[in-house]
Protein backbone atom coordinates (compact mmCIF):
# COMPACT_ATOMS: atom_id res chain seq x y z
CA UNK A 1 0.00 0.00 0.00
CA UNK A 2 1.53 3.65 -1.05
CA UNK A 3 1.85 6.08 1.46
CA UNK A 4 -0.81 8.54 1.48
CA UNK A 5 0.70 12.44 0.85
CA UNK A 6 0.32 15.57 0.83
CA UNK A 7 -0.03 16.07 -2.89
CA UNK A 8 -2.37 13.45 -3.12
CA UNK A 9 -5.01 15.06 -0.69
CA UNK A 10 -4.89 18.53 -1.84
CA UNK A 11 -5.54 16.41 -5.51
CA UNK A 12 -8.13 14.23 -3.62
CA UNK A 13 -9.89 17.50 -2.22
CA UNK A 14 -10.14 19.49 -5.46
CA UNK A 15 -11.65 16.39 -7.65
CA UNK A 16 -14.54 16.42 -4.45
CA UNK A 17 -14.89 20.02 -4.72
CA UNK A 18 -15.18 20.03 -8.20
CA UNK A 19 -18.00 17.37 -8.17
CA UNK A 20 -19.81 19.25 -5.71
CA UNK A 21 -19.91 22.15 -7.43
CA UNK A 22 -20.61 20.75 -10.79
CA UNK A 23 -23.62 18.76 -8.42
CA UNK A 24 -25.03 21.82 -6.90
CA UNK A 25 -24.55 23.77 -10.60
CA UNK A 26 -26.94 20.99 -11.57
CA UNK A 27 -29.07 20.82 -8.94
CA UNK A 28 -30.05 24.59 -9.21
CA UNK A 29 -30.44 24.47 -13.30
CA UNK A 30 -32.71 21.38 -12.74
CA UNK A 31 -34.93 23.62 -9.85
CA UNK A 32 -35.06 26.68 -12.22
CA UNK A 33 -35.91 24.21 -15.25
CA UNK A 34 -38.94 22.64 -13.24
CA UNK A 35 -39.64 26.23 -11.93
CA UNK A 36 -40.23 27.64 -15.23
CA UNK A 37 -41.83 24.50 -16.38
CA UNK A 38 -44.04 25.02 -13.32
CA UNK A 39 -44.68 28.72 -14.71
CA UNK A 40 -45.60 27.81 -18.25
CA UNK A 41 -48.06 25.26 -17.43
CA UNK A 42 -49.41 27.97 -15.10
CA UNK A 43 -50.34 30.14 -17.85
CA UNK A 44 -51.23 27.91 -20.08
CA UNK A 45 -53.78 26.94 -17.43
CA UNK A 46 -54.88 30.61 -17.19
CA UNK A 47 -55.35 30.73 -21.14
CA UNK A 48 -57.24 27.27 -20.84
CA UNK A 49 -59.15 28.94 -18.40
CA UNK A 50 -59.89 32.10 -19.74
CA UNK A 51 -60.87 30.78 -23.02
CA UNK A 52 -63.19 27.81 -21.05
CA UNK A 53 -64.65 31.03 -19.54
CA UNK A 54 -65.50 32.77 -22.82
CA UNK A 55 -66.49 30.05 -25.08
CA UNK A 56 -69.13 29.05 -22.31
CA UNK A 57 -69.95 32.54 -22.29
CA UNK A 58 -70.72 32.69 -26.19
CA UNK A 59 -73.17 28.99 -25.40
CA UNK A 60 -74.62 30.85 -22.40
CA UNK A 61 -75.61 33.97 -24.78
CA UNK A 62 -76.14 31.49 -27.87
CA UNK A 63 -78.73 29.69 -25.39
CA UNK A 64 -80.15 32.45 -24.68
CA UNK A 65 -80.75 34.07 -28.04
CA UNK A 66 -82.40 30.56 -29.30
CA UNK A 67 -86.45 31.13 -29.66
CA UNK A 68 -88.55 28.69 -28.79
CA UNK A 69 -91.47 27.69 -31.71
CA UNK A 70 -92.98 25.16 -28.99
CA UNK A 71 -94.44 24.23 -25.71
CA UNK A 72 -95.18 21.11 -24.02
CA UNK A 73 -98.69 21.59 -24.58
CA UNK A 74 -97.85 21.31 -28.42
CA UNK A 75 -96.01 18.43 -27.83
CA UNK A 76 -99.20 16.76 -26.32
CA UNK A 77 -101.48 18.51 -29.13
CA UNK A 78 -99.06 16.53 -31.54
CA UNK A 79 -99.11 13.07 -30.31
CA UNK A 80 -103.12 13.36 -29.23
CA UNK A 81 -103.47 14.06 -33.15
CA UNK A 82 -101.13 11.56 -34.04
CA UNK A 83 -102.79 8.75 -32.30
CA UNK A 84 -106.25 9.55 -32.76
CA UNK A 85 -105.50 10.04 -36.59
CA UNK A 86 -107.57 7.65 -38.39
CA UNK A 87 -107.18 8.06 -42.35
CA UNK A 88 -110.61 5.76 -42.87
CA UNK A 89 -112.63 8.26 -41.01
CA UNK A 90 -112.54 10.68 -43.54
CA UNK A 91 -113.74 8.75 -46.49
CA UNK A 92 -117.30 9.07 -47.33
CA UNK A 93 -119.65 6.37 -47.25
CA UNK A 94 -122.94 7.11 -45.83
CA UNK A 95 -124.73 6.84 -48.81
CA UNK A 96 -127.25 4.32 -50.76
CA UNK A 97 -125.93 2.70 -54.00
CA UNK A 98 -127.58 4.59 -56.86
CA UNK A 99 -130.89 2.68 -57.39
CA UNK A 100 -131.05 1.45 -61.29
CA UNK A 101 -133.91 -0.16 -61.68
CA UNK A 102 -136.19 2.33 -60.85
CA UNK A 103 -136.06 3.46 -64.50
CA UNK A 104 -137.87 1.55 -66.77
CA UNK A 105 -138.67 2.52 -70.46
CA UNK A 106 -142.25 1.74 -70.09
CA UNK A 107 -142.50 4.79 -67.80
CA UNK A 108 -141.35 7.20 -70.33
CA UNK A 109 -143.70 5.88 -73.25
CA UNK A 110 -146.18 8.21 -75.09
CA UNK A 111 -148.97 8.29 -73.27
CA UNK A 112 -151.25 8.71 -76.31
CA UNK A 113 -149.00 5.39 -77.84
CA UNK A 114 -151.85 3.62 -78.27
CA UNK A 115 -154.23 6.35 -79.78
CA UNK A 116 -151.13 7.12 -82.00
CA UNK A 117 -150.89 3.21 -83.01
CA UNK A 118 -154.41 2.99 -84.31
CA UNK A 119 -154.24 6.32 -86.02
CA UNK A 120 -151.68 4.70 -87.48
CA UNK A 121 -153.24 1.72 -88.72
CA UNK A 122 -156.48 3.24 -89.72
CA UNK A 123 -154.38 5.47 -92.21
CA UNK A 124 -152.89 2.70 -93.45
CA UNK A 125 -156.08 1.01 -94.12
CA UNK A 126 -157.90 3.91 -95.72
CA UNK A 127 -154.54 4.05 -97.86
CA UNK A 128 -154.88 0.74 -98.80
CA UNK A 129 -158.59 0.81 -99.56
CA UNK A 130 -158.16 4.02 -101.69
CA UNK A 131 -155.54 1.32 -103.73
CA UNK A 132 -158.61 -1.22 -103.80
CA UNK A 133 -156.33 -3.31 -101.78
CA UNK A 134 -159.18 -3.85 -99.12
CA UNK A 135 -158.76 -6.12 -96.02
CA UNK A 136 -156.14 -8.21 -97.97
CA UNK A 137 -152.80 -10.03 -96.97
CA UNK A 138 -150.75 -7.12 -98.70
CA UNK A 139 -152.66 -4.45 -97.09
CA UNK A 140 -152.77 -6.13 -93.44
CA UNK A 141 -148.64 -6.95 -93.68
CA UNK A 142 -148.65 -3.34 -94.07
CA UNK A 143 -150.56 -1.94 -91.61
CA UNK A 144 -148.87 -4.20 -89.14
CA UNK A 145 -145.29 -2.84 -90.88
CA UNK A 146 -146.34 0.80 -90.21
CA UNK A 147 -147.53 -0.11 -86.76
CA UNK A 148 -144.32 -1.99 -85.79
CA UNK A 149 -142.22 0.63 -87.09
CA UNK A 150 -143.90 3.49 -85.15
CA UNK A 151 -143.88 1.66 -82.03
CA UNK A 152 -140.40 0.84 -82.63
CA UNK A 153 -139.65 4.77 -82.79
CA UNK A 154 -141.26 5.46 -80.02
CA UNK A 155 -140.22 3.28 -77.69
CA UNK A 156 -136.68 4.20 -78.74
CA UNK A 157 -137.79 7.92 -78.07
CA UNK A 158 -138.80 6.80 -74.63
CA UNK A 159 -135.42 4.90 -73.79
CA UNK A 160 -133.43 8.30 -74.90
CA UNK A 161 -135.93 10.12 -72.04
CA UNK A 162 -135.28 7.25 -69.89
CA UNK A 163 -131.25 7.61 -70.14
CA UNK A 164 -130.98 11.12 -70.16
CA UNK A 165 -133.27 11.22 -66.72
CA UNK A 166 -131.28 8.58 -65.18
CA UNK A 167 -128.04 9.73 -66.35
CA UNK A 168 -129.13 13.32 -64.70
CA UNK A 169 -129.62 12.16 -61.72
CA UNK A 170 -126.46 9.50 -61.29
CA UNK A 171 -124.90 12.98 -61.91
CA UNK A 172 -126.88 14.39 -58.89
CA UNK A 173 -126.29 11.65 -57.00
CA UNK A 174 -122.27 11.27 -57.69
CA UNK A 175 -122.09 15.03 -57.33
CA UNK A 176 -123.57 14.82 -53.72
CA UNK A 177 -121.28 12.01 -52.79
CA UNK A 178 -117.69 14.41 -54.05
CA UNK A 179 -118.85 17.10 -52.28
CA UNK A 180 -119.33 14.93 -49.58
CA UNK A 181 -116.04 13.53 -49.93
CA UNK A 182 -114.35 17.08 -50.80
CA UNK A 183 -115.77 18.02 -47.68
CA UNK A 184 -114.03 15.31 -45.86
CA UNK A 185 -110.68 15.74 -47.67
CA UNK A 186 -110.53 19.22 -46.95
CA UNK A 187 -111.30 18.12 -42.63
CA UNK A 188 -107.87 15.51 -43.11
CA UNK A 189 -105.94 17.93 -45.14
CA UNK A 190 -106.58 20.66 -42.34
CA UNK A 191 -105.32 17.86 -39.66
CA UNK A 192 -102.46 17.09 -41.79
CA UNK A 193 -101.42 20.88 -41.95
CA UNK A 194 -101.46 20.76 -38.15
CA UNK A 195 -99.58 17.47 -37.55
CA UNK A 196 -96.95 18.98 -39.39
CA UNK A 197 -96.90 22.87 -38.06
CA UNK A 198 -96.79 21.14 -34.85
CA UNK A 199 -94.08 18.11 -35.96
CA UNK A 200 -91.53 20.86 -37.43
CA UNK A 201 -91.19 23.71 -34.34
CA UNK A 202 -90.42 20.99 -32.35
CA UNK A 203 -88.07 19.60 -34.55
CA UNK A 204 -86.54 22.95 -34.57
CA UNK A 205 -86.52 23.39 -31.14
CA UNK A 206 -85.11 19.85 -30.55
CA UNK A 207 -82.39 20.52 -33.13
CA UNK A 208 -81.66 23.83 -31.62
CA UNK A 209 -81.00 21.73 -28.14
CA UNK A 210 -79.04 19.00 -29.66
CA UNK A 211 -76.67 21.68 -31.35
CA UNK A 212 -75.89 23.18 -27.90
CA UNK A 213 -75.64 20.01 -26.61
CA UNK A 214 -72.93 19.03 -28.94
CA UNK A 215 -70.76 22.31 -28.60
CA UNK A 216 -70.97 21.89 -25.03
CA UNK A 217 -69.32 18.07 -25.28
CA UNK A 218 -67.37 19.27 -27.98
CA UNK A 219 -65.84 22.29 -25.61
CA UNK A 220 -65.92 19.69 -22.51
CA UNK A 221 -63.70 17.32 -25.01
CA UNK A 222 -61.28 20.08 -26.01
CA UNK A 223 -61.16 21.28 -22.54
CA UNK A 224 -60.23 17.76 -21.45
CA UNK A 225 -57.39 17.02 -24.28
CA UNK A 226 -56.18 20.67 -23.96
CA UNK A 227 -55.33 19.68 -19.97
CA UNK A 228 -54.22 16.25 -20.49
CA UNK A 229 -51.20 17.81 -22.81
CA UNK A 230 -49.81 20.25 -20.09
CA UNK A 231 -49.19 17.23 -17.62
Amino acid sequence: MEPITAAALIAGGSGLAGNLVSGITGAYSAAQERKAAERRRQQANQQISAWEQRANQILEEAARGQTSLSSPSDLAAYQALKSSYDPSAYVYTDYEPFDKTKYNVEDYLNPQREAILSDIAAATQHTAAGAGLGHSSGALESIARNVLEKDESLYDKAYERMLGERSFDYGAYTDYINQKQNQLNALQQGVLTQMASLRGDIQFDQQQQDVLLANRLNLGNALAQTRASLV
